[in-house]
């Protein structure tokens, strides 16, 4: 899919898919040069996910309030992302990441982003691949771009809190 533009700043669980619930599947989706606006839970292939995404790729640029990722906007507890990449730019005032903003207890492995991350105003929780982990599991990921926001940031993940990381780096 090349050059989608969606711009709804006002509106929530904006994508490609808004809301992807348990047992949905994503799978084999590339997007090219993707322009991504919303409030909360934004991401260039969706908003909010439940469900399973692999083997899929976004470049491009997402922008938005809250829960602002590249590829996904938020992956709970049912959701995992798997074989995926973002490369572009991802900018939110809070809870922003390159790959997915928020893991709520979902799995996030073998996948990478190359995008630059921009946490504005008073944001926190901005990260490389995730940027709040609570009680979800990253693995065999990494992120190569730039991140910044106010604390906690992180290359990787902005915030892991009870969750796990393993074979995992960022490398500028």
């Amino acid at each position: 899919i090349r050059d989608l533009f969606i711009n709804r700043p006002d509106e929530d669980d904006v994508g490609l898919f808004g809301d992807v619930d348990r047992g949905g599947i994503i799978k084999n989706i590339g997007m090219v040069n993707v322009t991504v606006t919303g409030d909360g839970g934004v991401g260039g292939l969706v908003g909010e996910n439940w469900g399973a995404i692999s083997n899929s790729y976004c470049t491009g640029n997402v922008t938005g309030d809250g829960s602002v990722g590249g590829l996904a906007g938020g992956n709970d507890p049912a959701g995992a992302v798997s074989n995926s990449y973002f490369a572009g730019s991802v900018n939110g005032t809070r809870w922003v990441a390159g790959l997915v903003a928020e893991n709520y207890g979902g799995t996030v492995s073998n996948s990478y982003s190359t995008g630059n991350v921009t946490g504005r105003d008073y944001s926190g929780y901005v990260g490389g691949v995730v940027g709040f982990n609570l009680w979800g599991t990253i693995s065999s990921c990494y992120s190569t771009g730039t991140v910044n926001g106010k604390t906690p940031v992180g290359g990787l993940v902005g915030d892991n809190s009870e969750g796990t990381v393993n074979n995992s780096f960022w490398d500028t």
